[in-house]
């Protein structure tokens, strides 16, 4: 750094040098429900949920010292945490609102009321993004009822973050889990490998049989479908599957050796057409084991709306 110097592109107008500093945990506030450990691991669901998050409870050391024994010096770190391997999880509309006799106009999506632990999970930007919707959708619905943020019905917050998720009146992303809406045949077990599209997927090493995912179509209307694709080390050449639509039977497959992973996990969502859906629960996204030569795995499906169509 001594050699280089600062950037010479970035932060012109300061020297190279950030104005702002990234700060990972501060004071926060203690709100009429404090999100703790057990909300994170599904031990306790909060009902009043308005955004979900989905990352491991961790938090970094807080120190690194040497530790002697034996009259070997080994430095160590101290206070690293990381608990994950849980699956998303609903976040309290109450984590985000004070108590009633501290405060009746204060929406709070990012300092939110949650412990150390839990917070470390929820302080992604995405959940930031999805709350801070939630809390504009609460702070205008007490404004037109003239009501406290503390009387605001956090199930119609929800409502309509899922029916208008960009507040345009568009349709929104179908998303089906391994554990959602699905039918199986043959023997599949549930499995973690590393890559798969939350705590598990369903794996199949015997070359038979298929798992259906069932998407509720709110709405007629073109979707592209994606498949996840958690890349192992012993997958099948070839993972068939096929889409049942307005169209009819449409059969392809994924090819291993097309799979490109990016980022930082060991699994990529791929793209298998744009294909137009009935209304209602007649449509299916099927993946199939049948003469598979290698491990297939069915884990989630995801319908994105097609523009225009």
């Amino acid at each position: 750094m001594n050699k280089y110097g600062y950037p010479k592109d970035e932060y012109t107008d300061n020297g190279g040098w950030s104005p702002q500093l990234y700060i990972r945990e501060a004071r926060r506030m203690k709100g009429a429900y404090v999100m703790k450990q057990d909300n994170c691991v599904g031990k306790e669901v909060v009902p009043d949920g308005i955004g979900m998050a989905a990352y491991t409870m961790d938090s970094h050391n807080t120190q690194r010292f040497v530790h002697i024994k034996n009259g070997k010096r080994m430095v160590k770190n101290e206070g690293n945490v990381e608990e994950g391997g849980f699956p998303p999880y609903p976040i309290s509309y109450r984590s985000l609102i004070p108590k009633q006799e501290d405060c009746s106009n204060l929406l709070v999506p990012v300092c939110l009321s949650a412990t150390h632990i839990a917070y470390g999970s929820i302080r992604m930007e995405p959940v930031f993004m999805c709350l801070a919707q939630s809390s504009a959708l609460a702070a205008c619905e007490a404004i037109d009822r003239r009501i406290a943020v503390q009387q605001v019905d956090a199930a119609r917050i929800r409502r309509s973050v899922e029916l208008n998720p960009l507040s345009d009146g568009s349709r929104a992303d179908i998303f089906i889990d391994n554990k959602d809406n699905i039918k199986i045949t043959g023997d599949w077990t549930s499995a973690h490998p590393y890559g798969a599209y939350g705590p598990d997927a369903l794996l199949n090493t015997s070359g038979k049989g298929s798992v259906r995912f069932i998407p509720e179509v709110p709405k007629e209307g073109a979707y592209r479908v994606f498949i996840y694709y958690p890349k192992m080390e012993k997958n099948a050449n070839v993972t068939a599957y096929t889409i049942a639509g307005r169209g009819g039977l449409k059969k392809g497959v994924i090819n291993k050796s097309d799979v490109h992973i990016e980022g930082q996990t060991s699994g990529e969502w791929v793209e298998v057409g744009t294909h137009t859906f009935a209304k209602g629960k007649s449509n299916y996204i099927e993946i199939s084991a049948q003469g598979a030569d290698g491990s297939v795995a069915a884990d989630a499906v995801l319908m994105v709306p097609a523009e225009g169509k």
